[in-house]
């Protein structure tokens, strides 16, 4: 697996309404021993690319999970199910950090 490559999570609002964001919470706390990890999402401004990834993943929310993102993931048995994985070239251009600390060119 490249080190520039993301993992895909794809989420229904039936599934956002019913909890499944606590994986913020649970990755925020782990950020503090992993500074690196990062989970991106398109910007809520952006509505071509998020119906673009709503296509292509079958989710309404769609979640990029960085190696270290998904790796800690794992650890911690969040139960997320992975649609799949990107390179970063696929990311979308328009993005803000869900969790991690924000670097240069990243934001809305």
């Amino acid at each position: 697996m490249a080190e520039d490559s993301y993992h895909v999570v794809a989420l229904t609002m039936a599934q956002v309404r019913g909890g499944a964001l606590g994986f913020q919470r649970e990755l925020g706390t782990a950020l503090r021993e992993a500074g690196e990890l990062k989970v991106y999402s398109a910007s809520p401004f952006d509505l071509d690319e998020r119906r673009r990834l709503k296509d292509r993943f079958g989710g309404d929310v769609v979640y990029f999970f960085n190696d270290l993102a998904w790796r800690e993931s794992l650890r911690l048995g969040l139960g997320l199910q992975f649609a799949g994985e990107i390179s970063d070239e696929e990311l979308p251009r328009r993005r803000v950090v869900v969790v991690g600390k924000s670097g240069p060119g990243i934001g809305v």
